[in-house]
């Protein structure tokens, strides 16, 4: 009789990770933000965009893991993708992925 071995799910490469956030990022950014009861391109709210919080998500993201030198979410995940990020790679793609968790529950009206 074999021996079962348990399968190691290896975590996907940061470049691999970074270009599936990239994609994310766009899709979700051709869309609207979701508040309370309805969406913001309703009446009486103002017509706010993913990137109309692009600022505050880099902030975020600068004071957990320093200074990334990028203006966009996008030239991060780029330079991520195309080069060896270290280690804090993973972090960061982390809690950007988090970050668009909840804009993804927003765009979609889920709210907790």
């Amino acid at each position: 009789m074999m021996a079962k071995r348990a399968k190691k799910t290896a975590a996907p490469s940061a470049a691999f990770e970074a270009t599936r956030l990239l994609g994310r990022w766009t899709r979700l950014a051709q869309g609207h933000v979701v508040f309370g009861s309805g969406c913001s391109c309703g009446v009486g709210f103002a017509n706010l965009r993913l990137q109309d919080f692009e600022h505050q998500i880099l902030e975020f993201l600068h004071g957990r893991h320093g200074d990334s030198g990028h203006a966009t979410i996008p030239n991060l995940l780029r330079s991520i993708a195309t080069q060896d990020a270290g280690g804090n790679a993973a972090a960061l793609l982390a809690d950007l992925a988090r970050s668009l968790d909840s804009f993804d529950d927003l765009h979609r009206g889920r709210l907790y």
